[in-house]
């Protein structure tokens, strides 16, 4: 110790006081990035007339909604797998599948082949395409179990963020034009005081018994359901939600009509910002838990 002392009498005056500043500082900043909360990330990736939508929550897990196109059954190998990986996910925590339709599912296969995934979700309505069946088969040689998931499920995804299903209820719609879009699982990703709503491909019946169960679907941010389908994000449901933000996933040049223009005008007329894939790309939400900032690629 005395030693230790007359060693510390040769420190000249301003360096030791630039030596205790310096540890402070480091001391401060440890305890500030500490407590400085983590981003949430969502990540609307561009893949034409079809939908996948990753969520990297801020405690590292990983969930993807949906991963399909109707524009080409390369939308795996070519879009999803490298997006994830660029994206450090080798392993996703769940694949929520919204509803079984192609555009939706078709590269879902090659997320199998190429990622370590511990589950998927899904809504349990059937379906009995050649599309879906390949992805049973691929579920069973990867060994991933399914869930059949409804309202009142939740998702802790760590970190302050979870996944809360909210429709379909108990019972299944039917008796609609399309039973399979209007049992869409609808999910709200919470984390602190921002909110983001999934929809799937959910039409306006869906929309209407979602709030008649008495679903909170309030979110500042809302993927437009069925590609900006004329036949969803109907004006009651746009006044429950009452969004900010607005993302749609969607073909480039409207081949099919999607976004219709009934759509786009009641998000206008609602005041939400809107961004569409076919114009600006992959589109990427973060948000702290209390502001959501965005950004847009286009490749």
């Amino acid at each position: 110790m005395r030693d230790f002392l007359r060693w510390l009498r040769t420190i000249p005056p301003e360096r030791f006081v630039l030596a205790l500043l310096v540890a402070v500082a480091l001391g401060t900043w440890g305890g500030v990035a500490a407590w400085w909360p983590r981003p949430l990330t969502v990540t609307v990736f561009a893949v034409g007339d079809g939908d996948a939508v990753l969520v990297q929550a801020p405690g590292g897990k990983a969930v993807l909604y949906d991963g399909g196109s109707r524009d080409g059954a390369e939308v795996g190998p070519r879009v999803l797998v490298p997006n994830l990986l660029l994206r450090g996910v080798k392993h996703l925590d769940a694949i929520i599948v919204s509803h079984p339709d192609s555009d939706h599912i078709n590269g879902l296969p090659a997320v199998l082949d190429a990622v370590r995934v511990d589950t998927v979700l899904e809504s349990g309505v059937p379906c009995d395409t050649g599309t879906y069946a390949h992805l049973e088969a691929e579920m069973r040689r990867h060994h991933v179990p399914s869930q059949t998931v409804r309202a009142g499920d939740r998702l802790n995804l760590g970190g302050g963020a979870t996944l809360a299903v909210l429709a379909p209820g108990a019972q299944l719609i039917s008796g609609t034009d399309s039973d399979t879009n209007n049992n869409s699982l609808l999910c709200r990703l919470d984390y602190g005081a921002s909110h983001l709503l999934l929809t799937g491909d959910a039409e306006e019946q869906e929309e209407h018994a979602a709030i008649a169960a008495g679903a909170d679907v309030r979110a500042q941010v809302l993927l437009v359901a069925h590609h900006g389908s004329r036949h969803s994000t109907g004006e009651a449901f746009l006044a429950a939600v009452r969004p900010a933000l607005a993302v749609v996933s969607t073909q480039v040049g409207q081949l099919n009509g999607l976004p219709s223009p009934d759509t786009l005008t009641r998000l206008r007329h609602a005041r939400v910002r809107t961004y569409r894939t076919d114009d600006n790309g992959q589109v990427t939400l973060t948000t702290d838990g209390t502001h959501w900032n965005v950004a847009t690629y286009r490749q």
